[in-house]
């Protein structure tokens, strides 16, 4: 009996552990969409493949953020692009590190099956 008890508290402990991780990626993806809509979304679209009338003005194309191409990107590599730009894009100043992985966790998100 004692190994029982002992056992069932363990396993609802990982139980409810697991569903806080959850609920914290959950919270990021969240916080991420925030993060989208108001330094993303302009460009990238609200749908994340890429603002048309943006793309003609400034001659570019951007890239559907849920296809495997971007989805296959390290974190690292999301990251780099976010903090120090690349092609046209500029840097986006002014974000915490968690701002970047909440964007980086609502992108992924969106990754096509």
């Amino acid at each position: 009996m004692k190994y029982f008890v002992t056992f069932s508290i363990t396993v609802l402990t990982l139980f409810l552990l697991s569903g806080n991780a959850l609920a914290s990626g959950d919270d990021a993806k969240e916080a991420g969409k925030v993060v989208f809509d108001s330094k993303c979304k302009m460009c990238h679209g609200a749908d994340a493949k890429g603002n048309a009338v943006m793309a003609k003005a400034l001659s570019v194309t951007f890239p559907d953020l849920a296809s495997q191409a971007v989805q296959s990107k390290s974190d690292d590599e999301f990251k780099k692009r976010i903090t120090e730009g690349g092609v046209k894009m500029k840097p986006i100043k002014g974000l915490t590190d968690k701002q970047i992985t909440d964007v980086i966790a609502f992108v992924r998100s969106m990754a096509k099956s």
